[in-house]
C-alpha cells in the first residue's frame, strides 16, 4: 500500500480517483465508502467491485462527445437489468442537443443549471407503459393492473435498476454519470420537450459524460453498514445508532471543500413542509394519474 493509501484520522478517505497505475486495495476502497475502518475483509474481491466502490457523482465534464456507439451500448446494459414479471416498462431518451439541455437545466434548476446543459448527454428515464398498453389492446384485455399502486412500484423499480445498471456500465468504460432527481422539478415540462404522450413519465435524469480531471468530487461516504446491513430480523435501534458518529464522517469530508454539512441537519431539512412549499415535484401524483395509474 503506498503512502497516499494509508488512512490517518486527520484524512479517513485516502481513495477517491483510483488509477492505473496505482490501484487501491479492497481496504483502501471500503475505507473511502464508509469513511472508516471496514468492518471485514472481502473473501473475494474482482474489478466489477473496483468500480461500483469507486462510484462518485461527476458534475464537471470534458468538452468531448460520448459517441453513439457509447451510449447504445450503455442502454444495451440497462436492457440487461432485471425487470419485474418481464414487463420492461422502461425506456430512455438520449439528449444531445444543446437548446434541450438548456431546457432541461432550467427545469433542473439553479444549482443544477450549469452542468446539466454541460453535460455531452443527459439520459432521461422513462416510466413507459406503452408497449403493456399495445399488448392488452391486440389481445383485447383491459389494462387492469394500473388501476393498483403496486403497478406503479413496478414501473419506478424498473427504471432505477436499469439506470444503475446504465450508470456501472458507463464506469466500467471510462465514463462518469450523477443523477438527476431533480427533473421531477416539472414533470411536465419535461414531457413536452421530449414530446412524450401522456401515458410515459420522464422519472429519472442522468448525466453521462467524460470527467474533466479537474473534477473535485470524491467518493462521498455512507452510512455505516451496521446501519444498513441486518441480520435476519431488523434492528431499529442499530439502524439509527450511528447517525452521530456518521455526521461526523460526513462533515470531514465536506470539510475539504470548505463546507460544513451533517447528514442528519440536511436530510431533515429536505423532509420538512417548507422544503416542498414551492417545489412542483409534490405534484408528481398528478403526472401519474395523467398517465393512467390509479395509485389505489
Amino acid at each position: 500500500m503506498t503512502e497516499n493509501h494509508r488512512a490517518s484520522a486527520a484524512d479517513p478517505f485516502p481513495v477517491e480517483r483510483p488509477t492505473s497505475c496505482d490501484r487501491p486495495s479492497p481496504d483502501d476502497l471500503l475505507r473511502a465508502r464508509w469513511g472508516r475502518e471496514p468492518e471485514f475483509t472481502p473473501e473475494t474481491w474482482n474489478p466489477v467491485l473496483d468500480t461500483i466502490l469507486s462510484h462518485r457523482s461527476v458534475r464537471l465534464w470534458q468538452e468531448k462527445e460520448v459517441s453513439e456507439a457509447a451510449i447504445r451500448t450503455v442502454a444495451a446494459a440497462a436492457q440487461s437489468g432485471s425487470t419485474s414479471s418481464h414487463k420492461q416498462m422502461t425506456s430512455v431518451v438520449a439528449v444531445r442537443n444543446q437548446q434541450t439541455k438548456a431546457e432541461l437545466a432550467e427545469v433542473g434548476g439553479p444549482k443544477q443549471a450549469r452542468h446539466i446543459a454541460s453535460a455531452p448527454v443527459v439520459l432521461v428515464w422513462l416510466i413507459d407503459t406503452s408497449r403493456i398498453r399495445a399488448s392488452a389492446q391486440r389481445h383485447g384485455t383491459e389494462y387492469a393492473a394500473r388501476n393498483y399502486l403496486n403497478e406503479a412500484m413496478i414501473a419506478a423499480s424498473d427504471v432505477g435498476i436499469a439506470a444503475q445498471t446504465a450508470a456501472l456500465a458507463a464506469e466500467s468504460m471510462g465514463l462518469g454519470v450523477v443523477f438527476l432527481g431533480s427533473l421531477r422539478n416539472d414533470a411536465e415540462r419535461v414531457a413536452q420537450l421530449l414530446q412524450l404522450p401522456d401515458h410515459v413519465i420522464p422519472f429519472l435524469g442522468m448525466e453521462l459524460g467524460h470527467p474533466d480531471p479537474a473534477e473535485p468530487a470524491g467518493v462521498k461516504p455512507r452510512l455505516p453498514q451496521s446501519s444498513f446491513l441486518h441480520w435476519e430480523t431488523y434492528d431499529e435501534k442499530e439502524a439509527v445508532a450511528p447517525i452521530e458518529e456518521y455526521d461526523e464522517a460526513i462533515s470531514r469530508y465536506f470539510a475539504r471543500y470548505g463546507k460544513d454539512r451533517r447528514w442528519s441537519a440536511q436530510m431533515s431539512q429536505r423532509v420538512s413542509e417548507t422544503a416542498f412549499a414551492h417545489d412542483k415535484r409534490r405534484e408528481i401524483r398528478r403526472v401519474f394519474e395523467k398517465a393512467g395509474f390509479r395509485l389505489s
